[in-house]
């Protein structure tokens, strides 16, 4: 893996508007940098990343039949209701995975299982990148990208018609990010045959005379892929309605096992000599050594401490959250044209329950946070790996 330096697009800034990405702000997309990979350490990548995903599956499903849902910060009251999504099999259509790699090891940061970000640009922008690159002359014939997100989504769209799904509601909550997102999945699920709907999440209706949520046009709503996290919902004075609803989420509820990031704990339980899967525990302090202190519920690297050589800690919302310690696991540092350091951490994008593609984030800061750049990647081609 190396970190290049290459000319930019002389257009990109209106590519990036053509899929709808307007909050590049501060750099967010990094045009001329890309991170470089041999077809040989992304096979790799792929074959790790798909028995992480098997083992976060089967860790989910021990959650759910031991009762381990309240180590995992889930309320009570969603408890059965989760387990009847799970054994109702609901279907998942996405989720990404965060992983450290540094050329030869490769650590389970977490997992993102219900709202991940960056989606547009690991699944459409960082290919137009590569397809204009190679058409401008910028990198060699023969380069390639592990990109089969669009595809993937797609699919799992369709199998989820097959299985009888016909309507879906989409819903956001009000950042451009959050819509551009859900107009792109809704777009996927169009194309793969479904009808759908959309609303803004506060549009959301109940009635408790009504078996489903409803819409404004006073619709039912069977299906609802929102891009909204459960912990912001099980905090609203709506709350009960998420373990009472006919209405099924797609992400489904059985998914709040892997937003928790207590679940890195119980995968630990569950494959202590896994290589992979870094050590950690629900009780803090009892791992000892360096370790990366976070609440069970975050985003955007909110309310993270590192405990060790190397101190760092965030601020954010989630401070009053219980927590859980994983080892911590050291980033690759880069160094830009200008000698400003930048650790890059993987997102592995899952379709269902198979891994499709990759996206990068790099930070300034050990801790990824939300002022981190996205930067595409390529594989070389073999003559030149």
């Amino acid at each position: 893996m190396r970190r290049l330096t290459l000319p930019g697009r002389p257009d990109w800034a209106a590519r990036l508007k053509e899929v709808a990405i307007d909050w590049d702000g501060n750099g967010y997309w990094q045009e001329q940098a890309a991170y470089t990979f041999t077809p040989e350490e992304i096979s790799r990548i792929e074959e790790v990343s798909q028995r992480l995903v098997d083992q976060l599956l089967e860790t989910a499903s021990f959650a759910i039949e031991r009762h381990r849902l309240g180590d995992l910060g889930i309320p009570a009251f969603l408890h059965s209701a989760v387990r009847e999504s799970w054994l109702r099999s609901d279907p998942s259509v996405y989720m990404r995975l965060d992983l450290a790699y540094d050329g030869e090891r490769i650590h389970l940061l977490e997992c993102n299982g219900q709202t991940p970000t960056s989606l547009i640009e690991a699944s459409v922008a960082q290919w137009h990148w590569l397809e204009d690159q190679l058409a401008l002359g910028q990198i060699e014939d023969g380069c390639d990208q592990w990109n089969g997100i669009h595809e993937g989504l797609m699919e799992r769209w369709g199998e989820a018609s097959n299985r009888g799904l016909r309507h879906v509601h989409f819903a956001a909550g009000e950042s451009s990010e959050d819509l551009a997102t859900v107009t792109y999945l809704r777009d996927l699920a169009e194309q793969a045959g479904l009808r759908t709907a959309g609303l803004a999440v506060y549009e959301i209706g109940q009635d408790p005379q009504r078996r489903y949520l409803i819409d404004l046009d006073d619709q039912d709503i069977p299906h609802l892929m929102w891009l909204w996290p459960f912990e912001f919902a099980w905090e609203d004075t709506a709350a009960p309605e998420l373990a009472l609803t006919g209405t099924r989420f797609i992400e489904p509820l059985w998914k709040t096992v892997l937003c928790s990031k207590g679940v890195l704990a119980l995968m630990h339980e569950r494959y202590p000599d896994s290589a992979e899967i870094l050590p950690a525990s629900l009780t803090p302090g009892s791992l000892g050594g360096e370790v990366v202190r976070k609440p069970l519920f975050s985003r955007e690297g909110q309310n993270v401490t590192i405990i060790g050589q190397d101190h760092a800690a965030t601020g954010g919302q989630y401070g009053d959250l219980r927590v859980v310690e994983q080892r911590y696991a050291e980033l690759p540092e880069f160094r830009t044209d200008t000698d400003e350091r930048r650790y890059p951490v993987l997102g592995v994008w899952v379709a269902g329950s198979t891994v499709c593609g990759l996206g990068i984030r790099e930070d300034a800061s050990r801790i990824t946070g939300d002022r981190a750049s996205f930067v595409p990647h390529l594989i070389l081609p073999e003559k030149s790996a």
